[in-house]
């Protein structure tokens, strides 16, 4: 009864604790191309709109050209999906950055697939860490109908450039913090 009675209380108190701001919101962080194969697939830099979750796992859903129209939704993605070998057999000795996430074809995807992976008919990205003012690392890599298994397309590096502010994320109307609103 008493090992009833700590549990209780326990999960009481996590229950009373204020949960991260951060948590379950949505971010955008952009980010300038920094190696030669990020200028070369953007001038103006991308931009990862991304969730955050309740214990600190960070779920990407969407890929922008920061300075253009285009965008592409993105998706987690399995090894398995790229075929034979999976990811050792597309990256041989190069480790990945970070998680696989599956650029979608719907809208604009097919043309980001084609501009990050030449040739290629469904691309995944391995995207590193999003952190503020921390540079990003990303790999592509990307398979051809037909393939037994996907390829290495490219490794692009990027420096961070900036937090987008979202609305509905508790902040006030500028007015009711002493500044300047629309009028």
């Amino acid at each position: 009864m008493s090992t009833a009675r700590g549990a209780l209380a326990a999960c009481l108190l996590l229950s009373a604790l204020p949960l991260p701001a951060a948590a379950g919101q949505t971010h955008i962080y952009s980010y300038d191309p920094l190696s030669p194969a990020a200028k070369a697939l953007t001038a103006t830099g991308l931009s990862f709109e991304f969730e955050r979750g309740l214990l600190g796992g960070t779920r990407i859903q969407k890929v922008i050209q920061t300075g253009d129209r285009g965008s592409a939704v993105l998706k987690p993605a399995a090894d398995s999906e790229l075929g034979q070998g999976g990811l050792r057999a597309a990256l041989g000795e190069e480790r990945p950055v970070g998680p696989l996430y599956e650029i979608l074809s719907q809208d604009e995807g097919k043309a980001f697939v084609h501009a990050v992976c030449p040739g290629a008919d469904r691309a995944w990205l391995l995207i590193g860490p999003l952190d503020r003012f921390r540079n990003l690392q990303m790999q592509a890599v990307g398979r051809r109908t037909g393939d037994k298994a996907a390829h290495a397309c490219s490794t692009l590096a990027f420096s961070f450039r900036s937090e987008w502010r979202l609305p509905d994320q508790d902040v006030p109307p500028a007015e009711l913090r002493g500044g300047v609103g629309p009028s």
